[in-house]
């Protein structure tokens, strides 16, 4: 199942209850941190139906879809995430207490900034190209020990960018600060 914006995002995290608003605080940890000052003047919120309503100072946009709304964004303001300079590492170990919403906003915001990638975890394989997104579960062998993300170079600022996500990085710090 990939292409679609809703089947990938809900293979790795369902909209049950309360998810819309466990994306959204995803998505807002994102937007406070972003590398475009432009971005962190934006607010999203979930709109009924799984679409999201984006608040910026230029007006309101409705989208259908998180990957939509990452889309519109990235594509108006700049990406959500960003490689540090410099850093060339290709594989980098992931939070273990990151969400599967985090994991899907974290993942959008990937696709979309023009990154390619792959996320291996317990549960699944993903692979994130800027033309589309593929979730395959994880097959009969052993399950990976840790979740990580494998790229050709920025891996280890890139996985920054999901504990930002995931809530697990504060406000004065963010990929590449210790």
């Amino acid at each position: 199942m990939c292409g679609s914006a809703a089947t990938w995002t809900e293979r790795i995290a369902p909209l049950d209850g309360g998810g819309a608003i466990r994306r959204q605080r995803a998505l807002a940890a994102l937007l406070a941190r972003a590398p475009s000052p432009r971005l962190r003047r934006v607010k999203a919120a979930p709109w009924p139906g799984g679409g999201w309503r984006l608040a910026a100072p230029d007006g309101l946009r409705f989208a259908r879809s998180l990957d939509e709304a990452v889309a519109t964004m990235t594509g108006r303001y700049g990406p959500l995430v960003a490689a540090e300079p410099g850093d060339a590492s290709t594989t980098a170990r992931l939070p273990d207490d990151a969400s599967g919403h985090a994991l899907a906003v974290w993942a959008a915001a990937l696709r979309h900034a023009g990154f390619s990638a792959t996320i291996t975890t317990a549960r699944f394989t993903l692979t994130v190209t800027p033309s589309d997104v593929h979730v395959v579960p994880c097959g009969s062998g052993p399950p990976p020990e840790t979740a990580c993300v494998a790229a050709t170079a920025g891996a280890r600022s890139l996985a920054g960018w999901l504990e930002v996500a995931a809530g697990l990085r504060g406000r004065r710090t963010g990929p590449g600060t210790r």
